[in-house]
């Protein structure tokens, strides 16, 4: 139930990625189509999304749920404001065209190979005929045998060319399913839909805030909760979650990498592994720099604090990735983070 959910976030990033894409003048290719087609029939069961979520709020701790709710209602509310902004344009998107050019992609190839695969079989109909017409005149072994061996190389030919055609029809067969299962436009109706997700979170969005209000309380002891911010999106972070954990951090479940990252409090605590250390920096750095300044420095000064790295190490380590003579892990690293934060 918690992947579902989980997985979603990223997956709404992508989505909203192909409408920014499309709308910047990009091309409009069958495979963002069957993106657009596939999302939208993985999560149209509504009533699946929101056992899911009482699933995952049971299992989750009160911060991290937060997290995620907040995170995947950002990106549900960026992509309704996106389709509105532009509804003719996503409305009037030439779907037919891409469908047609999937599955008729295979036809050059079929014609092609439909010539090859005729000429082996005039071949082959003209080695059968000679074998047939040597039974009605007088021959010798030697050459019945001659006409035998032509007959099976010219069948073996044959035979192959016919299944490479075969397997092409099969392929075009395919796309024409794919294409047929892709042809209606979408976005309106992932508009809606995500209207009915955002009325679905703002009932466990109004219980946490309720929940949240309650702790805030001053207690007989005279002390007060105060919540945390959040520093960064679900989407970011899952996007490096999948290429660190594990790699620069000791393995840890994706909310406490989530909640460490924002420095929310968590059972689970973050460690770097060995010889980690100065990669590590310069993710702090880069990560930093997407935050407002204010909010930079206190972040930079929490996080290095969780992970135990001092001031002075990270100001000497933190641009070793993108030295002038990076080694090869180095140069690998830095190329990664920056397919992230490009």
């Amino acid at each position: 139930m918690e992947e579902r959910i989980t997985s979603m976030i990223p997956r709404y990033g992508k989505l909203n990625g192909i409408y920014t894409e499309i709308m910047s003048g990009g091309s409009f290719s069958f495979e963002k189509q069957k993106f657009i087609s596939d999302f939208y029939e993985q999560y149209e069961d509504t009533q699946t999304f929101e056992t899911a979520l009482i699933s995952l709020m049971l299992e989750m701790d009160a911060a991290h749920f937060s997290i995620l709710l907040n995170s995947l209602k950002r990106e549900i509310e960026n992509n309704i404001s996106t389709y509105n902004a532009c509804k003719e344009f996503f409305d009037r998107l030439d779907i037919e065209y891409v469908c047609r050019q999937h599955e008729s992609r295979f036809d050059w190839n079929i014609d092609r190979q439909m010539k090859v695969t005729n000429g082996y079989y005039r071949e082959l109909v003209e080695a059968n005929g000679s074998l047939e017409a040597v039974g009605f005149r007088e021959h010798d072994r030697q050459e019945e045998e001659l006409l035998e061996r032509r007959y099976e190389r010219c069948k073996r030919e044959y035979d192959k060319e016919k299944a490479r055609l075969d397997e092409l029809y099969k392929q075009k067969g395919q796309a024409r399913q794919e294409a047929l299962r892709c042809l209606k436009n979408r976005c309106g109706d992932i508009c809606r839909l995500g209207g009915s997700l955002l009325a679905i979170l703002e009932k466990y969005t109004t219980d946490q805030k309720k929940k949240e209000g309650e702790e805030k309380e001053i207690p007989a002891s005279g002390t007060v909760t105060i919540s945390q911010p959040v520093y960064f999106p679900m989407k970011l972070l899952s996007a490096i979650y999948e290429k660190c954990n594990g790699e620069q951090f000791e393995a840890v479940p994706e909310p406490d990498f989530y909640a460490n990252i924002n420095l929310q409090p968590c059972e689970g605590g973050l460690k770097i592994r060995p010889r980690e250390k100065a990669r590590v920096c310069y993710l702090i750095f880069l990560m930093g720099e997407t935050l407002p300044k204010p909010d930079r420095e206190k972040w930079k000064a929490g996080i290095m604090n969780l992970l135990g790295i001092d001031d002075t190490y990270y100001k000497s380590k933190y641009k070793e990735p993108v030295s002038e003579f990076p080694s090869d892990s180095n140069q690998e690293f830095a190329k990664e983070m920056r397919s992230i934060f490009q």
